[in-house]
């Protein structure tokens, strides 16, 4: 058996009653986050070209064993987006919406960076180290796609916020076209000053964003994605989505209105050219995103860490 069917087969076995083994979610201080583990795991030495999956058959079967929760219905992607994430692991899942689908996109990094694990053997010119660690570092989005009845890999097209990336710079701007050229940080900031609903998120965008730029679209980080959770984010983004969208696009061409009030009755209202969310649907998303805060003590302070916490209700 070729190593990506031996890899789908370990995340076909994850059954229902599989439990995550995990403790508390961090932000390091260059805003990685990464999950601890109540235990340890192996990753062997992985090639510094490219992380190929013959390699990633134990690493998987390491992380399955902490994270089933977060992997239980997701494929392994064949080929990574962007391909330039070499080191990555990608698992898929996709979440039907009312007017668009979603793509759950779970990245664990697995190249080796010092200072969350335990070297067994040096690594060489060719492969990193071998060591032992007790955390991942993580990125987890939920991304819009157009709707289709195709799997998760075969149905990555994105509903793109737009077709060219712009942003302002020092008065001018400038328009991008490629991932390895987009300014994501800058982006997302944008999004986020188009939006206008800073009083919604309780952590500082400069930290931490749960609604960031990628894939030439607006995506939604989900810290603790287990199937309860992405549910619920996908219900409170697909009509916060069609919001974004507005700022930059024709909300009607992607959704008329009739139909929008008919799936989102009483959450989204015209304003000029654009939506506008209504009290109802603002007290819905600070009532979602203020289940977070963050917490720094002196010891995290020393670490450079920064700990999520949910307060109640994120499983």
């Amino acid at each position: 058996m070729n190593p990506l069917d031996q890899i789908r087969d370990m995340l076909k076995a994850i059954g229902p009653e599989a439990r995550n083994k995990t403790g508390d979610v961090f932000i390091n201080n260059i805003k990685n986050e990464f999950v601890l583990f109540q235990g340890e795991y192996e990753v062997g030495h992985v090639p510094v070209k490219e992380l190929d999956y013959a390699s990633a058959v134990g690493i998987v079967k390491g992380v399955a064993e902490f994270v089933p929760e977060y992997l239980a219905g997701h494929d392994l992607m064949r080929e990574r987006k962007p391909a330039a994430e070499q080191h990555t692991l990608q698992f898929v899942k996709k979440l039907p919406g009312k007017f668009i689908d979603f793509i759950h996109i779970y990245k664990l990094d697995m190249k080796y960076g010092g200072g969350g694990g335990r070297v067994l053997e040096k690594g060489t010119t060719d492969r990193y180290p071998s060591f032992v660690t007790d955390r991942a570092y993580f990125k987890s989005e939920l991304i819009p796609v157009v709707k289709s009845d195709k799997p998760a890999e075969d149905s990555f097209l994105p509903v793109r916020v737009f077709d060219l990336t712009y942003t302002e710079s020092d008065q001018a701007f400038h328009t991008f076209a490629m991932f390895e050229d987009i300014n994501y940080r800058e982006l997302t900031r944008e999004l986020h000053v188009r939006m206008d609903l800073e009083d919604v998120f309780p952590i500082s965008l400069k930290l931490y964003p749960f609604i960031v730029y990628d894939y030439f679209t607006s995506c939604i980080n989900v810290l603790r994605p287990t199937a309860r959770e992405l549910e619920r984010a996908c219900a409170v983004f697909e009509p916060l989505f069609l919001l974004v969208y507005s700022k930059y696009k024709s909300a009607e061409e992607l959704l008329p209105a009739a139909k929008r009030e008919s799936l989102f009755p009483g959450l989204l209202i015209p304003r000029e050219d654009e939506l506008a969310p209504t009290d109802a649907f603002t007290a819905q998303l600070r009532e979602y995103f203020g289940r977070f805060r963050t917490v720094r003590d002196d010891e995290l302070s020393l670490k450079g860490w920064w700990r999520i916490d949910c307060d109640h209700d994120c499983d």
